[in-house]
């Protein structure tokens, strides 16, 4: 761990292949100043600020942060602008962003719904259909309105500007799903093969588990081997 090193934070650890060192960056977090680096993901950069609650559980509203780093559940869900539950870790941190936590009342430090998780004993899971859906009618008229307003992810604003996305068509012999070691050396064996071949990866980098940080048998950082696996690929 660095105390102080660029981009902010106690928790920043040296040697990352996807943060450049060279280029900090400034955002807000629940309009907080913080420090990132070009690179970071928002969680990633949080994390190095020691900002470690993202967000309130959806029911009881317990505190929540990073778990998969991978995006695989709600845990790192937060608001930038306009956008409702992104994820966190794995969107990247941009300059002059506004991003806050989601689902809390007063603060996400200090969330006065977190009295819920008290009575959790006394709310398991289903007990509402079996409680509320008695009659249609307090069910439409007092229960579902409460608890609409204390349970919920992110906030939709209906006026927020409308973007335009594009899209491609393309025609090869082989997709492969996957760009990490597997996948690399399929697409590679049948790239050899002479086949046009599309390789396909939700990940920001080709490598999937060769990307983690390694230690070697001293305990020193092993060398990485994704760069030079994916410099094979593209040759």
């Amino acid at each position: 761990m660095t105390r102080g090193a660029a981009g902010g934070g106690v928790n920043r650890i040296a040697g990352g292949e996807l943060v450049d060192y060279g280029r900090p960056l400034e955002f807000t977090f629940e309009g907080a100043r913080c420090l990132g680096l070009a690179g970071d993901t928002i969680a990633s950069a949080l994390a190095a600020n020691d900002r470690w609650v993202l967000s309130r559980s959806f029911k009881y509203h317990r505190p929540r942060g990073v778990f998969s780093l991978a995006g695989w559940e709600a845990n790192a869900l937060v608001q930038v602008g306009h956008e409702p539950n992104v994820p966190a870790d794995r969107e990247r941190a941009v300059a002059g962003a506004v991003v806050s936590g989601q689902n809390y009342r007063g603060s996400l430090e200090r969330d006065r719904d977190a009295v819920l998780g008290r009575f959790a004993r006394f709310m398991p899971v289903g007990f509402y259909y079996r409680a509320f859906h008695g009659s249609q009618w307090l069910w439409e008229k007092l229960w579902e309105p409460a608890i609409r307003k204390r349970a919920g992810l992110g906030t939709v604003v209906p006026d927020a500007p409308s973007r335009y996305f594009d899209k491609a068509f393309g025609f090869y012999d082989v997709a492969v799903i996957g760009g990490g070691a597997a996948g690399m050396a399929a697409a590679s064996e049948a790239a050899d093969a002479g086949l046009d071949v599309l390789l396909v990866d939700e990940n920001r980098a080709l490598g999937g588990a060769l990307c983690y940080r390694r230690l070697d048998v001293e305990g020193e950082a092993a060398p990485s081997r994704r760069r030079e696996l994916a410099a094979a690929l593209e040759g």
